[in-house]
């Protein structure tokens, strides 16, 4: 039975428990408003203060068309892109566009503008549209737009950036975003002249060369390497950073190269644009000198990649001039086979491009120390393109102008924030992202205009990435130049003007778990370079590691999207491979049971293209064994041949460990070293010699003994038969003499009887 008045005590302690919370939730967050603070906050502040908490359950971007650039008497058309993450479908909501209506005054003041999410003081509110329902994990774009007669601004005479922002409100969620615009209204703006740099890169790879099937894809129509040409039409002061492994590549492949890749080299040929080489590759100089090399890695041969029977006929040559300049530290193509009557490229005529420029070195974003400047002017590189963000470019008042010269090097700094909008316009997937990417451009560009009368010299670079379609770049370089605040200048232009003093270098080296493995990966090159002296023409197998080493270098490896680790990891496991390819396979026990003889080895060649030399020596572990001298011997390719170790067995038996080790012919070791036991039993051949020479002994002793009897019976019975006769001879001799006497008598009696 229930008490009265418990049920009401059960009722209030929740209540109590709840109250409590809340207060220790208001100390916690501060000082309680006042009723008259709370009763004068704007229902719309309240609002969004209750839906805080679920701000970040929606995200919104806001865009101008017409890259932000907008002209008197125009629409304003913006666009709000609201995006939901979640697994909640939101039900219709709205979106308010509004304006700051205090324009921007420097590059600083509108990059804090933009990530700010502080309240702005007298916004004017420009004009607001329906957000429909909002499914989960989809997107939706909403236009404002605003007719020319609301512009806020549109009697201002001169040109300005003003900020925008949108505010979305759906169900409980809200979400803002700003972005800003370009007033322009026609007046005589300052232009800047402004250059561009552009790569000409193929995607990264460890391969050395381009293989004749992706040069296909690359060359193809909308294939990353055409769409670089296309969208450099009528952009000749574009200064074009061309790899040379794309020409070695198309012309390592002769007649068989694929018919897109050279109509694609011959139209490069034809561009007016300046053009400078990169390394190898693209392989970065900045980390070549900061893990200890004197100056940049070159390419060593490329004859490997060459096939005498795609150079007959000679193909075409493209592109080259009539005295290449020689590769630093280059060695010439191994010359053909006798008897083809093909000649060969060499190295020097695989990387021959007609540059404009030389001398430039271009790295990475954020690579480069000051020390690394004099080791590349060394090496005959004394213009370095720089990222502005490896130089005090941001804490500067106004916008430098981009030649700075330290030292015997000039440096060519890139403005980071201009190029970084450029980067983005070039490969926006649509329209909305290339407007939203302009209008950094264009406001930017715009203050830059704002700082003074006098032009500034710009720099813009692209990075190691493509453009989305060759019509998206020329469209960018496009609308770049024909705007109000951009003039176009070349490359050596731009260097030939007035540096700015108070531009500096800061020191961004690279990582040092990147170091490490540049480390790694030249410490492989080394042993290949050792290894590779068991060949009759090392450069098949050096110059292949080379060019593998430096396309592993390249500067598009260093976005981070990349696989770079796993590249590596790959080359070293094939550097294990290559080194183990030549070795000794396992010998069982071996018994010697003579003086000496040869003990056979197998060796195998893994090796699928190269016949190897090498050279066997075999050292025992006591004086049991002697060793005669090494074996040397050439090995066919992806084969095994036997090798003998000639040994010398001295008195005793009893076991020998015989190391092994091959050695190529100039004594670099080769493989890793084995060992067999050798079981010496060399007395058990004395011992068998001496009963073999006793049996034989015995064996013509009792051959000797038996002639020496034989003999001697013979000569007995010899001297028997003698006697024999000569007793027969005297007997017959005295019946002749008996019968001569009584053939006599008979003569001499009469009658011739006897009386």
């Amino acid at each position: 039975m229930s008490v009265p008045g418990s049920t009401l005590r059960g009722a209030r302690l929740p209540a109590a428990l709840i109250g409590a919370g809340v207060a220790v939730l208001a100390l916690l967050a501060g000082p309680a408003a006042s009723p008259a603070t709370a009763s004068s906050r704007p229902a719309s502040v309240a609002a969004a203060s209750v839906r805080t908490a679920t701000t970040a359950s929606i995200g919104a971007s806001l865009t101008a068309d017409n890259g932000g650039v907008l002209a008197p008497g125009q629409e304003l058309v913006t666009s709000v892109t609201v995006t939901n993450p979640t697994d909640t479908a939101y039900t219709a909501g709205s979106v308010g566009l509004w304006l700051d209506p205090q324009p921007q005054k420097t590059r600083s003041d509108l990059a804090s503008w933009l990530t700010s999410t502080d309240a702005v003081s007298g916004r004017v509110e420009l004009g607001k549209a329906t957000l429909p329902v909002l499914e989960p994990g989809s997107s939706v774009v909403v236009r404002v737009n605003v007719p020319a007669a609301a512009i806020p601004f549109a009697g201002r005479t001169t040109s300005a950036v003003y900020g925008l922002g949108a505010t979305v409100d759906i169900g409980p969620a809200v979400a803002n975003a700003r972005g800003s615009v370009v007033w322009s209204p026609g007046d005589a703006a300052t232009r800047s002249t402004v250059g561009v740099v552009m790569p000409i890169v193929s995607p990264s790879t460890g391969d050395g060369l381009i293989s004749g099937q992706d040069l296909a894809t690359y060359t193809a129509p909308n294939g990353v390497l055409t769409r670089d040409l296309d969208g450099l039409q009528n952009h000749a002061t574009v200064a074009i950073g061309l790899d040379p492994m794309i020409l070695a590549s198309i012309r390592a492949l002769g007649n068989s190269a694929p018919t897109s890749a050279t109509a694609w080299l011959d139209r490069l040929s034809t561009l007016p644009n300046d053009t400078f080489s990169l390394g190898y590759g693209d392989a970065d100089v900045a980390g070549q000198i900061q893990s200890g090399l004197p100056a940049p890695l070159q390419p060593t041969a490329l004859g490997f990649a060459l096939d005498p029977k795609n150079f007959s006929p000679t193909p075409t040559a493209i592109g080259e001039p009539q005295n290449p300049t020689s590769t630093p530290a280059a060695t010439p193509s191994p010359t053909p086979t006798p008897g083809t009557g093909t000649t060969l490229p060499t190295l020097d005529r695989l990387l021959a491009w007609n540059y404009s420029l030389r001398g430039i070195a271009w790295p990475g974003d954020d690579t480069l120390r000051s020390a690394d400047l004099a080791p590349l002017a060394a090496a005959g590189l004394g213009t370095v393109v720089v990222s502005g963000s490896n130089t005090n470019a941001d804490k500067l008042d106004s916008t430098p102008n981009a030649p700075q010269h330290s030292g015997s090097s000039t440096l060519a700094v890139s403005d980071q924030r201009l190029s970084e909008a450029l980067r983005q316009a070039v490969s926006a997937p649509s329209d909305l992202a290339w407007n939203a990417a302009m209008s950094k451009l264009n406001a930017q560009l715009q203050l830059v205009s704002a700082e003074g009368t006098t032009p500034h010299h710009l720099l813009l670079a692209l990075d190691r990435s493509w453009p989305s379609s060759g019509t998206q770049l020329q469209r960018t370089l496009d609308a770049l130049f024909t705007g109000p605040f951009a003039a176009p200048s070349t490359f050596p232009a731009l260097l030939s003007s007035a540096p700015s003093s108070e531009l500096a270098m800061t020191d961004a080296p690279e990582s040092q778990t990147r170091i490490d493995s540049i480390h790694l990966l030249l410490q492989d090159e080394k042993s290949i370079d050792a290894f590779a002296t068991i060949l009759s023409d090392p450069t098949t197998l050096t110059g292949q590691t080379r060019a593998q080493l430096l396309t592993l270098l390249a500067v598009s490896w260093q976005n981070p999207r990349t696989q770079w680790t796993t590249a590596v990891n790959a080359s070293r496991q094939s550097t294990v491979k290559t080194l183990h390819s030549v070795h000794i396979l396992p010998t069982e026990n071996v018994n010697l049971v003579s003086a000496q003889g040869s003990i056979p080895f197998t060796v195998s060649n893994e090796l699928s293209t190269e016949a190897v030399t090498v050279v066997l020596s075999a050292s025992p572990s006591n004086s049991r064994l002697e060793i005669d001298a090494p074996t040397t011997k050439t090995i066919p390719q992806d084969s095994r041949a036997t090798m003998l170790v000639p040994v010398k067995a001295k008195v005793g038996n009893g076991q020998v460990i015989l190391s092994l080790q091959l050695y190529s012919p100039t004594g670099v070791p080769i493989g890793d070293p084995s060992s067999v036991t050798v079981d010496v039993h060399a007395d058990w051949e004395g011992i068998g010699a001496l009963i073999f020479g006793g049996l034989l002994v015995l064996l013509f002793g009792f051959g000797l003994v038996r002639n020496i009897l034989r003999r001697r019976d013979q000569r007995r019975n010899d001297a028997d038969a003698q006697d024999e006769d000569s007793t027969q001879d005297e007997a017959t001799t005295q019946d002749e003499a008996a019968t001569q006497d009584e053939a006599a008598d008979t003569r001499t009696t009469p009658g011739g009887t006897d009386g």
